[in-house]
């Protein structure tokens, strides 16, 4: 090799500069919401901007408030299943996972104010709704034909000289995975093309397990107003908190022996982040006649304070050409440091408008659509814990986030003290056209049934929801002209939530 193989046991220099977090995939993750809420709100699948009536419709737009008339408590478990599936390169495995959480949990409770005219009632209103799961458990298993993280490594510090290097270029310059290429200080290969002197040749075994875990989720205490039956408004203020746990252990391995030199390396990346946020909501609901409601709701963006906890960890094996000797062997390590690094920073995750519509067929029942309207890239990061201020990453973000819209659409049959209730939704790529991800999309269908008497109520309901999303194990480079691409891994996801509410009038 280059340089001679020693057993290294070092500490990366983990410099924000080098840091892999606080990028364009953390903006996304905080900002997309999947609203899980009463049984009757899923069953229609969150068609309820113009309706009202629901304690979770609150949170879409508070003038939902406005439409009750008494005091209502209810509390909704929700078992959630997921499923996923990835297929690379013509390899493919499935995970799933299940759990138990607190989908929804609210009180309401009107004052008559005794008028016909005016403002009718007065409603004041707390609800907690689950607004995402970040559970994502998936096994990413093949042959790579077309790169290797260490290209990626060797890429990320290019333009820097040896003692410049930081966080994982300098893990893999120190582990031997990277080095300069011959006659330059600042330009690196990888191990697969034996550090430039040799084209680069792949077909190593690639394995990469994911465990994510975490939630986010919403409080929202709003007042809402009855003018005469037939206008709503409402205001409210929603305190937010998120906690997510990403971890992958990514390993290559080269059995074919393709490669001098090389066995394997193992390279581990974990961080926790916690944050809280805040955001307003105002909305209106009007009945133009008895039967017809139109309602909208606007929901500022919420302004997240982001705290991380990250590590990582990088193995490497050598065989020196000589795999039936192992004298000459050299296992290069980095572990994890002794106190993982820190890091604040903030996030605001874009606008949401709501609008909808809702007509009432007699007594026999309903139908409700929702159109929700967000920019993701208007989604910003900023105030780094050491003055940065991701200029680069929020440029990324207005490049390759887009405005897009979600549809709701709910129906509701009423047959004596049983209520029937179907739904359909669907969610746009966030992604702009052309890029890799542009049909990134989510849809999903929901069936429920109820039953309601005067003082008390018990609904089920069950959601199946589809998603897709090219997963990129590692980025490519972005200039043309020393680009190393690496196939997408299909990522599809299926999620089925099953949610039971009981609630109580007064």
């Amino acid at each position: 090799m280059k340089r001679k193989i020693l057993l290294i046991a070092a500490s990366a220099l983990l410099l924000p500069a080098w840091m892999a977090g606080q990028n364009m995939d953390d903006a996304l993750r905080y900002s997309k919401l999947f609203y899980q809420g009463t049984a009757r709100f899923n069953g229609m699948s969150g068609a309820f901007t113009a309706l009202g009536g629901d304690i979770s419709a609150i949170g879409l737009n508070p003038a939902a408030a406005g439409v009750f008339r008494s005091t209502e408590v209810s509390i909704t478990p929700i078992v959630f299943f997921r499923d996923m599936n990835t297929d690379w390169n013509g390899f493919g495995s499935d995970d799933s996972y299940s759990g138990l959480n607190l989908g929804q949990i609210g009180v309401v409770s009107s004052l008559r104010i005794g008028r016909t005219s005016g403002l009718t009632n007065l409603s004041f209103a707390y609800t907690f709704n689950r607004t995402n799961n970040y559970y994502r458990n998936a096994v990413i298993d093949g042959i790579s034909e077309n790169g290797s993280m260490t290209d990626f490594w060797a890429l990320q510090a290019t333009g820097y000289r040896t003692g410049e290097l930081g966080g994982t270029a300098f893990m893999a310059y120190d582990s031997y995975l990277i080095d300069t290429l011959p006659n330059y200080l600042d330009e690196y290969a990888s191990i697969f093309s034996y550090y430039g002197e040799v084209d680069p040749l792949y077909g190593q075994q690639v394995k990469r397990i994911i465990d994510n875990s975490g939630y986010s989720n919403e409080h929202t205490v709003a007042i809402g107003a009855n003018l005469g039956d037939k206008v709503y408004l409402g205001a409210g203020f929603g305190i937010t908190n998120i906690s997510y746990t990403g971890h992958y252990a990514h390993t290559e391995f080269d059995e074919a022996q393709k490669t001098f030199d090389f066995v394997n390396f193992t390279y581990t990346d974990h961080f926790e982040a916690v944050g809280s946020g805040w955001n307003f909501k105002v909305g209106a609901i009007v009945r133009p006649f008895e039967s017809l409601r139109i309602g909208v709701g606007f929901t500022t963006p919420t302004i997240y304070t982001i705290d991380e906890v990250f590590y990582n960890s990088l193995s490497a094996k050598f065989d020196y050409d000589t795999p039936s000797d192992p004298s000459d062997d050299a296992n290069p390590v980095i572990p994890p440091a002794d106190n993982p690094s820190t890091y604040r920073y903030r996030i605001s995750t874009p606008f949401h408008l709501n609008a909808g519509i809702a007509y009432q067929i007699g007594n026999f029942g309903l139908i409700s659509a929702d159109y929700e309207l967000i920019d993701y890239g208007s989604a910003k990061l900023s105030k780094g814990a050491d003055g940065y201020d991701f200029a680069q990453e929020n440029e990324d973000l207005a490049a390759e986030m887009t405005r897009t819209g979600n549809l709701r659409l709910g129906a509701e049959v009423r047959t004596g003290p049983l209520y029937l209730r179907g739904g359909y939704s669907f969610q746009g790529s966030s992604f702009t056209e052309g890029t890799l991800n542009e049909d990134a999309t989510s849809s999903g269908f929901s069936a429920g049934l109820g039953y309601r008497q005067d003082k008390f109520y018990i609904d089920v309901a069950m959601v199946w929801l589809n998603s897709y999303e090219a997963y990129m194990m590692f980025p490519d480079d972005p200039r043309p002209a020393r680009e190393y691409t690496s196939d997408p891994v299909n990522l599809n996801t299926k999620d089925k939530y099953l949610s039971l509410t009981v609630g109580l009038k007064f």
